[in-house]
């Protein structure tokens, strides 16, 4: 009589805790809720001296999300006082080799790099892409990889410096079931 009792109370117990739980949700989300990693690339533009760059957000589909490939752009770097400039071609991408669930949002490691150099080529699908600096002007040239890893809290955004003047920016925001923004994510539209 004991041990059919005790059964019976792990079979409610079980019973109830897959009540609870929805399957799919991941750790700390609604039911129906989604979550969309926003970044963004920047740089100052070399012929406006204004802040230039891309915005995008990107869905998080079974504990995944798709790797970037940025645009070729096109960066300045000049001497102290203007003088003498040298001009370079940027090829950047972002990857995320490690994404997780957690309370209050996501726990994230990812991979930016860029790649400067006089001449650059991006294929992506059906579109190549090519743009070079001239031969008779300064050309800027250097490769940099980060991998920083973050917990992200939801609407909390963090960024990476990197070389010439660009930046990385990150952050996680929630969608309800009907796909309206539950957080805002304060990295500007370019």
């Amino acid at each position: 009589m004991q041990r059919t009792l005790m059964l019976s109370t792990v079979a409610a117990a079980s019973l109830l805790l897959a009540a609870c739980a929805t399957p799919g949700t991941p750790t700390g989300l609604q039911p129906g809720q989604t979550v969309a990693i926003v970044n963004s690339l920047s740089w100052d533009n070399p012929l406006s001296g204004k802040r230039d760059g891309v915005r995008t957000s990107w869905p998080i589909k079974d504990g995944k999300i798709a790797a970037e490939y940025f645009p070729l752009a096109q960066l300045k770097q000049c001497d102290a006082g203007g003088k003498a400039c040298a001009w370079g071609v940027m090829r950047a991408q972002r990857g995320t080799p490690a994404l997780a669930y957690a309370q209050g949002g996501v726990d994230v490691a990812l991979s930016v790099s860029i790649d400067v150099a006089r001449r650059q080529d991006a294929r992506q699908g059906e579109t190549q892409t090519a743009m070079a600096i001239p031969l008779d002007v300064a050309a800027l040239a250097g490769k940099q990889r980060v991998q920083p890893s973050w917990k992200l809290k939801y609407g909390k955004v963090e960024q990476v410096d990197l070389d010439y003047g660009v930046r990385y920016q990150v952050c996680v925001q929630r969608y309800d079931a009907a796909g309206k923004a539950i957080d805002s994510c304060d990295i500007p539209f370019i």
